[in-house]
């Protein structure tokens, strides 16, 4: 049990009049450990040489076959082929004394050879891959039009998906709050226009949407700040109303531009 001498954490919270030691039985003496050395003997053992003579190690080896001088050559032996012993050979095997050919005719084309290598097979020219090459200079067709399939390419097929992904989400996000909360048209109007910097396509004229937007929301509240004799409440009202208003018509705008951009087939960042 740890006690206020373990530490200052396990000192208790409040000072106790006196500090006394708990009484608790002893616990038991731990049975002595076998001592490592008890079977040992109580003399040191000693070695004496063998009475009989130890044999030589030299005699204890295996008996070897002589070994091959790796710088001579081998021998080869042979036996010279007789005429005789040709024939034999050749007749004392049934299957070659039936054979359907003999060594002393040639082939000929007209009997094809068990085993021969087979002709190549036939193969089919390869199709050009690359187009066809420009004409060389001063000849009638190096004046005369390219071909009207080279000319024309069909446009590629612009989706809605495509043009959302362009005007990125956080774009139509904020219009759409803006579009659907009146306090906070004005806000999310200018967030949106931050936003639009991560627009790739005509990055001018998507700016200039966003000019003429704010341009007429401030016409607007500056009109009727004027004209209610610079009444607060009215203007802002106005002015809400006004960026409500460019919130619903600037993702229409902004998706003709981008769609005009893809239709054309225009890279990211290439047309201000």
């Amino acid at each position: 049990m740890a006690t206020w001498r373990d530490g200052p954490e396990y000192a208790p919270t409040a000072r106790p009049d006196a500090f006394v030691e708990p009484v608790a039985q002893p616990l038991d003496a731990p049975e002595p450990a076998d001592h490592p050395g008890a079977d040992a003997p109580a003399e040191h053992p000693r070695f004496t040489a063998p009475e009989q003579t130890a044999p030589d190690l030299a005699a204890l080896l295996p008996a070897t076959v002589p070994e091959r001088d790796p710088r001579l050559a081998f021998e080869v032996v042979t036996t010279a082929l007789t005429q005789d012993t040709a024939w034999g050979a050749a007749h004392s095997a049934p299957a070659l004394a039936t054979a359907a050919w003999t060594p002393l005719q040639p082939f000929t084309e007209s009997a094809p050879v068990a085993g021969s290598i087979p002709p190549p097979p036939t193969t089919q020219p390869r199709a050009a891959v690359n187009p066809q090459p420009f004409p060389a200079p001063g000849t009638p067709g190096w004046f005369a039009p390219p071909d009207l399939a080279q000319r024309y390419q069909p446009p590629p097929q612009v989706s809605l998906g495509h043009v959302v992904r362009a005007l990125t989400p956080g774009v139509l996000i904020a219009l759409l709050i803006g579009a659907l909360l009146n306090p906070m048209s004005v806000v999310m109007l200018g967030l949106s226009f931050v936003l639009s910097s991560r627009i790739a396509y005509r990055r001018k004229q998507v700016q200039l949407l966003y000019l003429i937007a704010m341009g007429l929301v401030g016409l607007v509240g500056g009109a009727t700040l004027v004209f209610d004799g610079f009444y607060l409440p009215s203007a802002w009202s106005a002015v809400s109303v006004t960026a409500q208003a460019m919130c619903w018509l600037l993702p229409f705008g902004l998706g003709l531009v981008i769609a005009l951009a893809l239709g054309k087939g225009e890279r990211p960042g290439t047309r201000p």
